[in-house]
Protein backbone atom coordinates (compact mmCIF):
# COMPACT_ATOMS: atom_id res chain seq x y z
CA UNK A 1 0.00 0.00 0.00
CA UNK A 2 1.24 3.41 -1.25
CA UNK A 3 1.83 5.49 2.11
CA UNK A 4 1.32 9.52 2.03
CA UNK A 5 5.02 9.63 2.53
CA UNK A 6 6.18 8.33 -0.29
CA UNK A 7 3.55 10.41 -2.49
CA UNK A 8 4.81 13.68 -4.37
CA UNK A 9 2.31 16.60 -4.44
CA UNK A 10 2.48 19.30 -6.34
CA UNK A 11 0.65 22.40 -7.40
CA UNK A 12 0.15 24.89 -10.61
CA UNK A 13 1.64 27.78 -11.82
CA UNK A 14 -1.08 29.67 -12.67
CA UNK A 15 -0.18 31.66 -16.36
CA UNK A 16 -3.37 33.45 -16.80
CA UNK A 17 -4.97 35.82 -14.42
CA UNK A 18 -6.41 34.67 -11.77
CA UNK A 19 -9.38 35.49 -9.27
CA UNK A 20 -11.82 34.24 -7.12
CA UNK A 21 -14.60 33.75 -9.54
CA UNK A 22 -14.33 31.38 -12.83
CA UNK A 23 -16.42 31.88 -16.10
CA UNK A 24 -17.20 35.69 -15.79
CA UNK A 25 -17.66 37.79 -18.54
CA UNK A 26 -14.70 40.37 -17.58
CA UNK A 27 -10.97 38.62 -16.97
CA UNK A 28 -9.83 38.11 -13.28
CA UNK A 29 -8.29 40.99 -11.77
CA UNK A 30 -4.89 39.31 -10.93
CA UNK A 31 -2.03 39.10 -13.47
CA UNK A 32 0.47 36.71 -13.64
CA UNK A 33 3.11 39.08 -13.41
CA UNK A 34 6.86 37.88 -13.00
CA UNK A 35 6.59 38.63 -9.19
CA UNK A 36 3.17 36.56 -8.59
CA UNK A 37 4.60 33.66 -10.09
CA UNK A 38 7.64 34.34 -7.93
CA UNK A 39 5.29 34.46 -4.98
CA UNK A 40 2.83 31.52 -5.95
CA UNK A 41 6.32 29.32 -6.49
CA UNK A 42 8.01 30.57 -3.11
CA UNK A 43 4.11 29.90 -1.11
CA UNK A 44 3.53 26.30 -2.98
CA UNK A 45 7.24 25.62 -1.42
CA UNK A 46 6.41 26.71 2.18
CA UNK A 47 2.80 24.93 1.92
CA UNK A 48 5.08 21.41 1.31
CA UNK A 49 4.56 21.56 -2.58
CA UNK A 50 7.87 20.03 -4.48
CA UNK A 51 7.10 21.12 -7.71
CA UNK A 52 4.67 23.27 -10.16
CA UNK A 53 3.01 22.79 -13.22
CA UNK A 54 3.19 25.70 -16.36
CA UNK A 55 0.48 24.29 -18.57
CA UNK A 56 0.93 24.89 -22.43
CA UNK A 57 -2.33 27.13 -23.69
CA UNK A 58 -2.55 29.65 -26.53
CA UNK A 59 -5.47 31.09 -24.24
CA UNK A 60 -2.58 32.11 -21.11
CA UNK A 61 -1.22 35.19 -20.88
CA UNK A 62 2.09 33.67 -21.05
CA UNK A 63 3.92 31.37 -23.11
CA UNK A 64 5.08 28.52 -20.27
CA UNK A 65 8.49 27.64 -21.25
CA UNK A 66 9.80 31.42 -21.21
CA UNK A 67 7.59 31.94 -18.12
CA UNK A 68 9.40 29.02 -16.89
CA UNK A 69 12.78 30.27 -17.28
CA UNK A 70 11.98 33.54 -15.81
CA UNK A 71 10.67 32.23 -13.11
CA UNK A 72 13.00 29.61 -12.32
CA UNK A 73 15.79 32.43 -12.59
CA UNK A 74 13.60 34.46 -9.88
CA UNK A 75 13.33 31.80 -7.67
CA UNK A 76 15.56 30.00 -4.90
CA UNK A 77 17.87 26.82 -5.69
CA UNK A 78 15.30 25.59 -2.59
CA UNK A 79 12.27 26.24 -4.10
CA UNK A 80 10.12 23.80 -5.87
CA UNK A 81 10.69 22.42 -9.04
CA UNK A 82 8.45 23.02 -12.28
CA UNK A 83 7.02 20.36 -14.52
CA UNK A 84 7.00 21.91 -17.84
CA UNK A 85 4.45 21.09 -20.28
CA UNK A 86 5.29 20.80 -24.01
CA UNK A 87 3.34 20.00 -26.94
CA UNK A 88 5.04 17.93 -29.68
CA UNK A 89 4.19 19.81 -32.37
CA UNK A 90 5.35 23.21 -31.21
CA UNK A 91 9.35 21.97 -31.37
CA UNK A 92 11.66 20.03 -32.89
CA UNK A 93 12.70 17.29 -30.03
CA UNK A 94 16.74 17.43 -31.18
CA UNK A 95 16.32 21.48 -30.15
CA UNK A 96 14.15 20.55 -27.32
CA UNK A 97 16.22 18.53 -26.01
CA UNK A 98 18.74 20.68 -25.64
CA UNK A 99 16.73 23.17 -24.04
CA UNK A 100 15.43 21.42 -21.35
CA UNK A 101 19.20 19.79 -20.62
CA UNK A 102 19.93 23.21 -20.48
CA UNK A 103 17.62 24.39 -17.97
CA UNK A 104 18.48 21.55 -16.11
CA UNK A 105 21.91 21.95 -15.63
CA UNK A 106 21.18 25.45 -14.79
CA UNK A 107 18.87 24.91 -12.08
CA UNK A 108 19.96 21.35 -11.15
CA UNK A 109 16.71 19.24 -9.76
CA UNK A 110 14.35 21.78 -10.26
CA UNK A 111 13.24 20.91 -14.37
CA UNK A 112 10.17 18.06 -15.21
CA UNK A 113 8.41 17.67 -18.54
CA UNK A 114 4.58 17.07 -19.33
CA UNK A 115 4.25 15.67 -22.66
CA UNK A 116 0.82 17.32 -24.04
CA UNK A 117 -0.68 15.56 -27.34
CA UNK A 118 -3.44 18.23 -26.87
CA UNK A 119 -7.38 17.17 -27.42
CA UNK A 120 -8.50 20.16 -29.06
CA UNK A 121 -8.53 20.12 -33.08
CA UNK A 122 -9.34 24.00 -32.84
CA UNK A 123 -6.81 25.27 -30.05
CA UNK A 124 -4.31 23.16 -31.47
CA UNK A 125 -4.73 25.02 -34.80
CA UNK A 126 -3.67 28.10 -32.87
CA UNK A 127 -0.21 26.51 -32.93
CA UNK A 128 -0.35 25.57 -36.76
CA UNK A 129 -0.56 22.29 -35.70
CA UNK A 130 -3.47 20.38 -38.16
CA UNK A 131 -3.01 16.68 -37.58
CA UNK A 132 -5.29 14.14 -37.09
CA UNK A 133 -5.59 12.61 -33.22
CA UNK A 134 -3.52 9.02 -34.75
CA UNK A 135 -0.98 11.66 -36.12
CA UNK A 136 -0.28 13.28 -33.50
CA UNK A 137 0.13 10.68 -31.14
CA UNK A 138 2.12 8.95 -33.82
CA UNK A 139 4.35 12.22 -33.64
CA UNK A 140 4.23 12.24 -29.60
CA UNK A 141 5.74 8.67 -29.06
CA UNK A 142 8.65 9.73 -31.56
CA UNK A 143 9.37 12.70 -29.73
CA UNK A 144 9.49 11.26 -25.86
CA UNK A 145 11.55 8.72 -28.12
CA UNK A 146 13.47 10.99 -29.23
CA UNK A 147 14.23 13.23 -26.01
CA UNK A 148 15.17 10.24 -24.18
CA UNK A 149 17.53 8.95 -26.90
CA UNK A 150 19.39 12.58 -26.97
CA UNK A 151 19.22 12.58 -22.93
CA UNK A 152 20.77 8.68 -22.32
CA UNK A 153 22.74 7.61 -25.38
CA UNK A 154 26.39 8.92 -26.34
CA UNK A 155 26.79 11.32 -29.28
CA UNK A 156 27.04 11.85 -31.43
CA UNK A 157 23.19 11.29 -32.61
CA UNK A 158 21.26 10.72 -35.64
CA UNK A 159 17.36 9.73 -36.69
CA UNK A 160 15.46 10.08 -39.58
CA UNK A 161 11.59 9.55 -40.43
CA UNK A 162 8.76 11.10 -42.02
CA UNK A 163 8.24 13.20 -38.56
CA UNK A 164 11.39 14.44 -37.78
CA UNK A 165 14.75 14.00 -38.82
CA UNK A 166 18.49 15.58 -37.62
CA UNK A 167 22.36 13.94 -38.53
CA UNK A 168 24.89 13.55 -35.83
CA UNK A 169 23.47 15.51 -33.17
CA UNK A 170 25.65 16.33 -29.91
CA UNK A 171 24.10 16.97 -27.23
CA UNK A 172 26.89 17.54 -24.23
CA UNK A 173 26.53 17.95 -21.32
CA UNK A 174 23.63 15.52 -21.15
CA UNK A 175 21.19 16.74 -18.17
CA UNK A 176 22.93 16.43 -14.82
CA UNK A 177 19.96 14.72 -13.21
CA UNK A 178 17.06 12.93 -14.98
CA UNK A 179 14.30 14.92 -16.30
CA UNK A 180 11.30 13.13 -15.49
CA UNK A 181 8.25 12.36 -18.23
CA UNK A 182 4.48 13.05 -16.94
CA UNK A 183 2.42 12.07 -19.87
CA UNK A 184 -0.94 11.30 -19.86
CA UNK A 185 -3.83 10.53 -21.92
CA UNK A 186 -7.20 7.77 -21.98
CA UNK A 187 -6.81 6.52 -25.25
CA UNK A 188 -5.83 2.43 -26.09
CA UNK A 189 -2.93 4.49 -28.27
CA UNK A 190 -1.93 7.46 -25.38
CA UNK A 191 -1.83 4.34 -22.74
CA UNK A 192 -0.03 2.34 -25.02
CA UNK A 193 2.62 5.10 -25.03
CA UNK A 194 3.01 5.83 -21.38
CA UNK A 195 3.59 2.22 -20.46
CA UNK A 196 6.50 2.39 -23.28
CA UNK A 197 8.03 5.48 -22.15
CA UNK A 198 6.86 7.66 -19.49
CA UNK A 199 8.12 7.88 -15.54
CA UNK A 200 4.82 9.26 -14.29
CA UNK A 201 1.05 8.29 -15.94
CA UNK A 202 -1.46 11.04 -15.15
CA UNK A 203 -4.69 11.03 -15.39
CA UNK A 204 -7.51 13.64 -14.83
CA UNK A 205 -9.83 13.27 -11.95
CA UNK A 206 -12.74 10.75 -12.34
CA UNK A 207 -15.56 8.74 -10.62
CA UNK A 208 -13.28 5.89 -8.63
CA UNK A 209 -14.31 3.08 -10.75
CA UNK A 210 -13.74 4.80 -13.95
CA UNK A 211 -9.91 5.20 -12.57
CA UNK A 212 -9.45 1.85 -10.88
CA UNK A 213 -10.59 0.75 -14.60
CA UNK A 214 -7.93 2.47 -16.03
CA UNK A 215 -5.52 1.27 -13.35
CA UNK A 216 -5.90 -2.08 -14.11
CA UNK A 217 -5.20 -1.32 -17.90
CA UNK A 218 -2.41 0.37 -17.39
CA UNK A 219 -1.00 -2.74 -15.12
CA UNK A 220 -1.51 -5.45 -17.48
CA UNK A 221 0.40 -2.98 -20.05
CA UNK A 222 2.89 -2.63 -17.36
CA UNK A 223 3.24 -6.69 -16.85
CA UNK A 224 4.21 -6.99 -20.59
CA UNK A 225 6.54 -3.97 -20.88
CA UNK A 226 8.63 -4.81 -17.72
CA UNK A 227 8.68 -0.77 -17.02
CA UNK A 228 7.71 0.06 -13.89
CA UNK A 229 5.54 3.51 -13.85
CA UNK A 230 3.85 6.16 -11.08
CA UNK A 231 0.67 7.42 -11.53
CA UNK A 232 -0.51 10.82 -10.59
CA UNK A 233 -3.67 12.70 -10.31
CA UNK A 234 -4.79 16.02 -11.25
CA UNK A 235 -7.70 18.05 -9.95
CA UNK A 236 -8.49 20.94 -8.32
CA UNK A 237 -9.36 21.30 -4.69
CA UNK A 238 -11.67 22.99 -2.39
CA UNK A 239 -10.87 22.73 1.71
CA UNK A 240 -12.25 24.74 4.39
CA UNK A 241 -12.36 24.05 8.32
CA UNK A 242 -15.69 22.94 7.66
CA UNK A 243 -17.49 20.40 5.37
CA UNK A 244 -20.22 23.55 4.83
CA UNK A 245 -17.34 25.80 4.42
CA UNK A 246 -16.05 24.02 1.56
CA UNK A 247 -19.43 23.77 -0.04
CA UNK A 248 -20.09 27.66 0.27
CA UNK A 249 -16.73 28.15 -0.86
CA UNK A 250 -17.87 25.97 -4.37
CA UNK A 251 -20.95 27.75 -4.62
CA UNK A 252 -19.30 31.24 -4.60
CA UNK A 253 -16.67 29.62 -7.37
CA UNK A 254 -18.77 29.37 -10.15
CA UNK A 255 -21.77 32.33 -9.13
CA UNK A 256 -20.29 34.58 -11.60
CA UNK A 257 -20.63 32.05 -14.71
CA UNK A 258 -21.69 34.30 -17.53
CA UNK A 259 -24.40 32.59 -19.40
CA UNK A 260 -22.59 33.64 -22.59
CA UNK A 261 -19.19 32.33 -21.63
CA UNK A 262 -20.99 29.00 -20.58
CA UNK A 263 -22.58 28.54 -23.96
CA UNK A 264 -18.96 29.26 -25.92
CA UNK A 265 -17.84 26.82 -23.80
CA UNK A 266 -20.98 24.24 -24.27
CA UNK A 267 -20.37 24.82 -28.00
CA UNK A 268 -16.47 23.88 -27.92
CA UNK A 269 -17.08 20.46 -26.63
CA UNK A 270 -18.34 19.50 -30.23
CA UNK A 271 -14.60 20.01 -31.31
CA UNK A 272 -13.11 18.25 -28.97
CA UNK A 273 -11.67 15.07 -29.98
CA UNK A 274 -9.67 13.91 -27.09
CA UNK A 275 -10.85 10.73 -24.99
CA UNK A 276 -9.55 12.05 -21.82
CA UNK A 277 -11.74 15.27 -22.59
CA UNK A 278 -14.71 13.60 -24.01
CA UNK A 279 -14.58 11.41 -20.68
CA UNK A 280 -15.16 14.55 -18.22
CA UNK A 281 -17.88 15.76 -20.48
CA UNK A 282 -19.81 12.84 -19.90
CA UNK A 283 -19.32 12.48 -16.40
CA UNK A 284 -20.80 15.86 -15.91
CA UNK A 285 -24.11 14.94 -17.61
CA UNK A 286 -27.05 14.23 -15.13
CA UNK A 287 -25.25 15.27 -12.23
CA UNK A 288 -27.86 16.88 -9.62
CA UNK A 289 -27.77 20.82 -9.01
CA UNK A 290 -25.10 20.02 -5.64
CA UNK A 291 -22.82 18.80 -8.90
CA UNK A 292 -20.89 15.84 -7.00
CA UNK A 293 -19.69 12.97 -8.97
CA UNK A 294 -18.96 10.99 -5.79
CA UNK A 295 -18.59 11.89 -2.20
CA UNK A 296 -15.66 14.21 -2.36
CA UNK A 297 -15.75 15.30 -5.69
CA UNK A 298 -17.50 18.39 -6.95
CA UNK A 299 -17.57 18.98 -10.79
CA UNK A 300 -18.40 22.62 -10.75
CA UNK A 301 -14.67 23.32 -12.42
CA UNK A 302 -15.82 21.94 -15.60
CA UNK A 303 -18.73 24.37 -15.90
CA UNK A 304 -16.44 27.03 -17.12
CA UNK A 305 -12.74 25.61 -17.66
CA UNK A 306 -11.57 22.69 -19.67
CA UNK A 307 -9.50 19.88 -19.26
CA UNK A 308 -9.89 18.29 -15.36
CA UNK A 309 -13.38 19.56 -14.27
CA UNK A 310 -13.30 18.06 -11.08
CA UNK A 311 -12.19 19.47 -7.01
CA UNK A 312 -11.84 17.47 -4.41
CA UNK A 313 -14.10 19.11 -1.76
CA UNK A 314 -14.40 19.09 1.96
CA UNK A 315 -13.29 19.78 5.78
CA UNK A 316 -9.37 18.90 5.98
CA UNK A 317 -9.76 15.46 7.37
CA UNK A 318 -12.26 14.55 4.58
CA UNK A 319 -10.15 15.95 1.36
CA UNK A 320 -7.07 14.05 3.03
CA UNK A 321 -9.32 10.60 3.29
CA UNK A 322 -9.79 10.99 -0.59
CA UNK A 323 -6.19 11.09 -1.21
CA UNK A 324 -5.77 8.38 1.07
CA UNK A 325 -8.16 6.24 -0.77
CA UNK A 326 -6.40 7.40 -4.12
CA UNK A 327 -3.00 6.19 -2.48
CA UNK A 328 -4.44 2.92 -1.78
CA UNK A 329 -5.78 2.68 -5.50
CA UNK A 330 -1.97 3.02 -6.36
CA UNK A 331 -1.56 6.90 -6.82
CA UNK A 332 1.44 8.40 -5.65
CA UNK A 333 1.40 11.64 -7.45
CA UNK A 334 -0.73 14.34 -7.34
CA UNK A 335 -1.42 18.09 -8.83
CA UNK A 336 -3.63 19.96 -7.20
CA UNK A 337 -4.95 23.91 -7.94
CA UNK A 338 -7.85 26.01 -6.37
CA UNK A 339 -8.34 29.81 -6.84
CA UNK A 340 -7.15 32.07 -6.11
CA UNK A 341 -3.80 30.15 -6.64
CA UNK A 342 -1.67 31.55 -3.91
CA UNK A 343 -4.32 32.13 -1.06
CA UNK A 344 -5.22 28.53 -1.86
CA UNK A 345 -2.00 26.95 -2.25
CA UNK A 346 -1.32 28.05 1.57
CA UNK A 347 -4.54 27.15 2.26
CA UNK A 348 -3.78 22.95 1.63
CA UNK A 349 -0.33 23.69 3.34
CA UNK A 350 -1.94 24.51 6.57
CA UNK A 351 -4.80 22.24 6.74
CA UNK A 352 -4.37 19.52 4.59
CA UNK A 353 -0.46 18.70 4.28
CA UNK A 354 0.37 17.77 7.76
CA UNK A 355 -2.42 15.38 7.65
CA UNK A 356 -0.91 13.70 4.35
CA UNK A 357 2.63 13.90 5.77
CA UNK A 358 2.09 12.80 9.21
CA UNK A 359 1.14 9.59 10.26
CA UNK A 360 -2.37 7.20 9.66
CA UNK A 361 -2.80 7.45 13.93
CA UNK A 362 -2.68 11.04 14.04
CA UNK A 363 -4.84 11.73 11.27
CA UNK A 364 -7.14 9.61 13.04
CA UNK A 365 -6.84 10.98 16.07
CA UNK A 366 -7.79 14.40 14.78
CA UNK A 367 -10.37 13.61 12.34
CA UNK A 368 -12.88 11.24 11.55
CA UNK A 369 -12.59 9.79 8.01
CA UNK A 370 -16.26 10.43 6.60
CA UNK A 371 -15.24 9.63 2.39
CA UNK A 372 -17.03 6.59 1.89
CA UNK A 373 -15.20 4.07 -0.72
CA UNK A 374 -17.29 3.70 -4.51
CA UNK A 375 -18.90 0.14 -4.31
Amino acid sequence: MTQSSQSEFLWFLQLSRDGEFIGTATKPPRRPTLPYLQSLISTAGEAGFEALLTATNYHSEHENYTAAVAALARTAPTDPALLIAVRPGMFHPAMYAKMLATLQNLFPGRVRLNIVTGSSPAENAMYGDFEDHARRYERTREFMTILRQLWTQPPPQSHRSDLYAFENAVLDPAPAQPIPLYFGGASPVAQGIAADLADVYLMWGEREDMLQERLNQMRALEAQTGRPLRYGLRTHVIVRETEAEAQRAAERLISRVDPAVRAAFVASHAHVDGVGQQRQIEMMKGLGEGLMVEPGLWAGVGMARSGVGVALIGDPGQVAAKIRRYEEMGFSSFIFSGYPHLEEARRFGELVMPLLKGSRAEERAIHTDRVAPVA
